[in-house]
């Protein structure tokens, strides 16, 4: 016999040996009248050491083993390449091709999720600063004004940022120049420069399709440490799309741009035409205002829920940042897989090229992504980062009408021969699992609908005898008291 098997069986077995001597014992005692006892003992139904004390225990064997054969019917509908893992609390409870690596499309962004607050912390931010030579002399800067990029992915204009439906903790343009505003600057003789040196110069990956790419359906905008809008030189009023938008191809310079715009709209006096570089390294720069993103926790949020490809990569770049060097996406990668590991998930297997899941080399497993999502430290803060079935982002249309709506928070993904979905299920028994399902290859028209109806036949868990049967049992008769009150009526 398998040895994994045996202690399984011999718990099974003490549990059903215990449970039918719990029931003798209960069977015994309701024969004795407590009267010819002389006195009423206290008495329970149930035996000090039976396990039906531990009710949970005995409910799960069964629960389990429903929810195994509940998913037979829709797992034998899914096309082949495909790898599903379900857990709860660590524990396995159904698994197919768990360690494969898979092309995952955009539930690479749960990686980057994850490793982004382990390696950042969840409440730290990316801060914007503007920082001038020598300090304003009666309210004239006499040099430049320099805009510093510090990573913050979220950093728009105000008309940008109301086109989407989900609302996001934006930076806003305008109160970093509210701020300088409001430290007297009156006067810039020179010129306002961005500066986005605090990442590499890489606007897009060489290793994605050219379809997502300036001049095609373009899926990001250009990565930059300075960017507002997304980097995006135009873009439609109505959908944020970013497939109908026109990438900027200097991000900082446009950044200094608008910058200068919003200045001159405060009556700040600025005589040279904005551009780009980089300040010089002296130490004696001063920052006169500064503007903070929103945690990264909530930079994830707005990252899953939208599946935002340019903050995951800028997330990414961020990772990989040193002080000695600036932001990379090889570093950064290097950083998330070190990160996981460290935490204790499965990486074997896993090759990440990039932080959003465009490149369809990307690889990772089942196994990882229900590691992820059950991560002990972290874990119920990137669930409650996903999009909610039926309610919004990417999930928005997703369950509707079925026991999933509300129920379901999870990232989906798209690419061509690439479908994934992976969050975790509330089912009305109270419990939670965690799921990863990704399909590759020569996929079904209907492949999103096989997905969902797996994750529906989880919602029947814990099927079984309900906690409360399987609890210990009440007193026989009650415990006398020393001395018995007398009745009461009314009141």
């Amino acid at each position: 016999m398998n040895r994994r098997l045996v202690l399984p069986l011999l718990l099974f077995t003490i549990a059903v040996l215990s449970g039918l001597q719990a029931q003798r014992t209960d069977l015994a005692a309701a024969a004795f009248d407590p009267v010819e006892l002389g006195r009423p003992p206290s008495a329970v139904a149930t035996p000090a050491l039976s396990v039906c004390r531990i009710p949970e225990f005995l409910q799960s064997p069964a629960a389990e083993q429903r929810l195994r054969n509940g998913l037979v019917a829709p797992v034998a509908a899914l096309p082949p390449g495909t790898c599903l893992s379900v857990a709860e609390h660590g524990r396995d409870l159904f698994s197919m091709e768990p360690s494969t690596p898979m092309a995952p499309a955009s539930a690479q962004k749960l990686l980057t999720a994850l490793a982004a607050m382990v390696v950042l912390g969840s409440d730290s931010v990316l801060t914007t600063k503007v920082t001038v030579s020598e300090a304003p002399l009666d309210g004239v800067v006499l040099g430049d004004l320099w805009l510093v990029g510090g990573g913050d992915p979220l950093l728009m204009t105000t008309p940008y940022a109301d086109r989407f439906d989900d609302p996001f903790a934006y930076s806003d343009l305008a109160d970093l120049a509210d701020a300088v505003v409001a430290s007297g600057i009156r006067e810039v003789r020179g010129s306002v420069v961005g500066d986005e040196s605090r990442y590499d110069g890489i606007r897009y990956l060489g290793t994605w399709p050219d379809r997502f790419k300036p001049g095609y359906s373009i899926q990001s905008g250009p990565l930059s440490a300075l960017s507002v809008d997304d980097g995006f030189a135009s873009w439609d009023e109505v959908n944020p799309a970013s497939s109908l938008s026109v990438p900027s191809d200097d991000p900082a310079r446009m950044a200094a741009r608008l910058f200068d715009d919003h200045l001159e709209a405060r009556g700040v006096v600025i005589r040279g035409r904005a551009d780009s570089g980089t300040v010089p390294g002296d130490p004696g720069w001063r920052t006169v205002a500064s503007l903070d993103s929103a945690p990264v926790r909530l930079l994830v949020e707005q990252m899953l829920v939208a599946s935002d490809n340019t903050t995951a990569e800028l997330l990414v770049k961020e990772m990989g940042r040193t002080p000695a060097e600036r932001g990379t996406t090889v570093r950064g990668l290097s950083v998330l897989l070190e990160a996981l590991d460290a935490a204790g998930h499965p990486v074997d297997g896993v090759v990440p090229h990039d932080g959003s899941g465009l490149d369809p080399d990307n690889r990772l497993t089942c196994g990882l992504l229900a590691s992820i999502l059950d991560d002990r430290d972290l874990g119920s803060v990137l669930v409650d980062a996903l999009p909610v079935a039926g309610d919004r982002g990417t999930m928005k249309k997703r369950f509707v009408g079925t026991a999933g709506e509300g129920r379901v928070r999870a990232k989906t993904g798209t690419l061509r021969g690439v479908t994934s979905l992976a969050g975790v299920v509330d089912t009305p028994g109270g419990r939670r699992l965690a799921f990863a399902l990704v399909s590759n290859g020569e996929l079904p028209y209907e492949i999103r609908d096989l997905h969902e109806e797996v994750v529906l036949s989880m919602l029947s868990y814990p099927a079984g005898p309900g906690v409360d049967l399987l609890a210990p049992r009440p007193l026989l008769y009650p415990i006398a008291s020393e001395q018995a009150e007398p009745e009461t009526s009314g009141g």
